[in-house]
């Protein structure tokens, strides 16, 4: 059965080791810059409210953005551009298997086709 994730599927299909997609999902996770930081390197947040923010969340379980766009720092299009930001940092799960060797890039382009096509499948028979 095809889920929703990439790693998962590889591993399902003997393309990878869980370990290889362990270590790569760990490169991404210390790619992450964290959403606070790209506010300030934007000049959407000075370094005060920032720190409101972050005081905030303390005792909340809210997201950085959402506590931002409640105290008026920051709009939903805000947080939007921010969190594309960030996602644009970190490298995809393929690119980072091919740099450290555990994955060839005609396997990966071959293996991203078929996961997004029995993907396609699934959700057409899901409507």
């Amino acid at each position: 059965m095809i889920k929703n994730r990439f790693g998962q599927y590889l591993i399902e299909q003997g393309a990878v080791s869980e370990n290889a997609v362990y270590e790569a999902l760990n490169t991404q996770i210390s790619q992450k810059i964290p959403i606070g930081k790209i506010a300030l390197n934007e000049r959407m947040l000075t370094v005060k409210q920032v720190f409101e923010i972050l005081n905030a969340q303390i005792d909340s379980t809210k997201m950085f953005g959402e506590i931002g766009v409640e105290l008026k720092y920051l709009t939903n299009d805000d947080v939007e551009a921010l969190l594309t930001i960030q996602r644009d940092c970190v490298s995809p799960l393929g690119q980072i298997l091919i740099k450290t060797g555990d994955l060839d890039k005609n396997v990966l382009d071959k293996m991203l086709d078929d996961f997004h096509r029995l993907k396609a499948e699934i959700e057409d028979q899901a409507s």
